[in-house]
């Protein structure tokens, strides 16, 4: 028979590091603020002041 390796036990209360990654997708700050400058851009685009 071969030898059994017995690995030493880990904490089961401490989640792994990679699942410390995971959460609702979100857009970053600069992508919101580039997503008001370009709206602001297009509306002011056309925009016509009253005659």
């Amino acid at each position: 028979m071969g030898k059994v390796i017995q690995r030493s036990r880990r904490n089961p209360v401490v989640a792994a590091p990679i699942l410390r990654k995971g959460g609702a997708h979100q857009k970053s700050k600069t992508a919101e603020r580039a997503q008001v400058r370009t709206q602001l851009r297009r509306e002011s685009a056309e925009w016509q002041p009253p005659r």
